[in-house]
């Protein structure tokens, strides 16, 4: 009983959306057809893969590779936000933070007289949000939307190309802040990786994305994936987060019973685009972005308010988005006392970059 307790404790967000979701249905109904089924067996599958990817150590491995080109503390920062944008296109947010962070934060302990690792610390969270939002794979709201709105790929890209592009310009001044410290004291230990479970892993992700894409059917690809995942390295199976996929489930029941209630129908129908974007950016501060995608999609045909309103409202508090929570709980392990400095400086960096991109594409959406 502790365990389960504790668990739930420990999952705060999925328990607060299942009670949420528990008395939405009894106070509306519960329908079956609540739940898209695509996205939430989708999002399983890229688990399975991505924790697939992290025992391989691939992001790891290139990292190792890339720190040999550094020069200087600069250039590491900036080698390291490279790979973190483009990380977290293909493997997530969550998981290019959780794997990058940490090689980062381990490298600089060994550089007490390096003075930008706090710094540092926000870009590669902040590469990581802004990066996974570039293709509808790289994050959960994007892997909702992508498939609730049925959005042209051609388009979809070309929206979020807009966003990527301002990022790196941004980010890129940014890294202009951070101080430029020899590098002579880090020895590198090479960490090796099986090229061929690195070759069968993206084979399957290949897969995954053709069926996010609509050219493969779910039904039969993630099946097969969950198949050769099993025979192939069952252990995964134990560290997907379920969390996560039971959240996701209540966010669509809860949404299914909001979307009963005519009045809340009629006035979020109500909301022009700009408005719609705003809302997707508000709500991602205070519940964060993946829930508040859940929330506005069913009521608006504005796609682009609202794929652009919850991907920059990633932006901003720490619970903006979970990949905030991650990297600031990676930073806590090995500095667990200058997390007050570090999240004065997150939010000083966040709030400027919200302030900045939410400004920009204020005047894009129609």
């Amino acid at each position: 009983m502790n365990r389960i307790i504790g668990y739930f404790k420990a999952n705060l967000l999925m328990s607060i959306s299942l009670v949420l979701a528990i008395i939405s249905c009894l106070i509306g109904r519960f329908s079956s057809t609540f739940i898209d089924y695509k996205v939430i067996f989708s999002l399983f599958g890229l688990m399975l893969l991505i924790q697939g990817f992290e025992e391989v150590g691939l992001l790891r491995y290139i990292a190792q590779k890339l720190l040999h080109f550094s020069k200087n503390s600069r250039q590491l920062v900036q080698l390291m936000i490279v790979l973190s944008l483009i990380g977290s296109m293909f493997l997530t947010n969550d998981v290019a933070i959780l794997t990058l962070l940490p090689i980062y934060l381990k490298l600089l302990s060994i550089l007490p007289k390096f003075k930008g690792r706090f710094l540092g610390s926000v870009l590669i969270i902040v590469a990581a949000n802004l990066g996974s939002s570039f293709f509808p794979f790289g994050n959960p709201q994007n892997l909702f939307l992508y498939d609730y709105y049925h959005v042209p790929l051609v388009q979809f890209l070309s929206w979020m190309s807009l966003v990527l592009l301002v990022s790196v310009i941004s980010l890129g001044f940014l890294t202009l802040l951070v101080a430029k410290d020899s590098l002579d004291e880090i020895q590198l230990k090479e960490n090796q990786i099986n090229r061929k479970e690195s070759l069968l892993l993206t084979g399957l992700m290949l897969l995954m994305i053709f069926v996010v894409l609509d050219i493969l059917l779910y039904q039969w690809v993630i099946p097969l994936v969950a198949l050769i995942i099993l025979l192939y390295r069952r252990e995964l199976y134990k560290k997907v987060d379920y969390g996560l996929l039971v959240t996701f489930v209540s966010f669509f029941i809860i949404v299914g019973n909001i979307g009963d209630a005519e009045f809340i129908n009629t006035f979020l129908k109500s909301l022009n685009g700009k408005e719609i974007y705003l809302a997707g950016l508000r709500l991602s501060q205070v519940i964060s972005n993946v829930p508040a995608a859940f929330l506005i999609a069913p009521f608006t045909s504005n796609q682009q308010a609202v794929i652009l309103g919850v991907n920059i409202g990633g932006l901003g508090t720490l619970i903006a988005s979970l990949a905030n929570l991650i990297g600031y709980n990676l930073f806590r392990v090995y500095y667990p006392r200058k997390t007050k400095r570090f999240l004065g400086l997150f939010c000083m960096v966040n709030f400027s970059l919200l302030l900045l991109l939410g400004t920009i594409f204020y005047f894009i959406i129609h």
